[in-house]
């Protein structure tokens, strides 16, 4: 039986780690607090408690069998890090901290959610070659791991580039609701619905190999101004209002097709207007 760790069992780590064990893996995970423990316990998860700070908190008990483990997998959002020195930092040492320790125990495969906001703003189709250029902070800080991780020795390390998520109680109906004035109603729409990003990071774990670096976008992408409009009339909400520009532009559009020609991956819900959101 295959065997994996998932850092952060959150909104998009639980149903991960209930995924793979309906698969026949072994699934162990961390949680913040011992109820989350308990609580992922009792749906078959190997579960421990763990904490960053950035440094790790836990028993050296608990990080053992957290880590006897094939692969760790890491969906941690950058939002999870809370330190009062280093804020710009704490991210990039909390994820140093938790794979130095992992490779303590020997463990040689990691696979890392990172974020389309490492490429920053455009108006091109993107895909893995474009060069990023992050703008937001969030992006900045990802763009600190990854650089950490191209550079790793005897790791090999998959790298996920995920563009909006949405899924169940993440309707994107709530997003802009009700707002007016908003800029850029003509650009495009990048969204990924979770259920194809497990399905991914499932697809990555029966590779034989990692190292691999992928897009994770719906193939379709509508505008903001419609799909955002829809969306909040869809949940009975106020639509939002967006300014008419003299220039239209499409702005960035993410190609996230690099998984279906190297490992035969399909997108379940291609089109952000029929994802399931409940």
């Amino acid at each position: 039986m295959k065997r994996v760790a998932i850092v952060g069992l959150g909104w998009l780590g639980m149903p991960l780690g209930l995924s793979l064990i309906a698969t026949g893996w072994r699934v162990s995970g961390s949680k913040t607090t011992q109820d989350g423990v308990d609580a992922v316990r009792m749906c078959g998860i190997d579960g421990y408690y763990l904490h960053l700070t950035p440094r790790l908190i836990c028993k050296e008990s608990d990080l053992q069998a957290l880590f006897n483990v094939d692969v760790i997998v890491i969906t941690l959002p950058v939002t999870c890090i809370v330190s009062s020195n280093h804020l710009d930092k704490s991210y990039l040492f909390a994820i140093q901290n938790l794979v130095e320790r992992a490779r303590d125990f020997c463990i040689s495969r990691i696979i890392f959610t990172s974020s389309i906001t490492v490429y920053g703003e455009g108006q091109e189709i993107i895909n893995e070659e474009t060069p990023i250029l992050p703008y937001s902070k969030t992006g900045k800080i990802l763009q600190e791991v990854e650089d950490w991780f191209f550079h790793l020795k005897e790791v090999s390390v998959d790298i996920l580039r995920l563009s909006g998520l949405v899924g169940p109680k993440r309707h994107p109906g709530y997003f802009l609701s009700g707002k007016i004035a908003l800029k850029h109603g003509s650009h495009s729409v990048n969204l990924v619905h979770r259920d194809d990003v497990i399905m991914a990071i499932i697809l990555l774990l029966k590779c034989s190999k990692g190292g691999h670096l992928y897009n994770l976008s719906a193939p379709k992408h509508p505008t903001r101004r419609d799909f955002y409009t829809r969306a909040s009339v869809q949940l009975g909400l106020t639509p939002p209002i967006f300014q008419r520009s003299s220039i239209e532009d499409h702005g960035k559009i993410i190609d996230g097709s690099k998984i279906c020609r190297e490992l035969g991956f399909t997108y379940r819900y291609p089109d952000p207007d029929c994802m399931p959101m409940l």
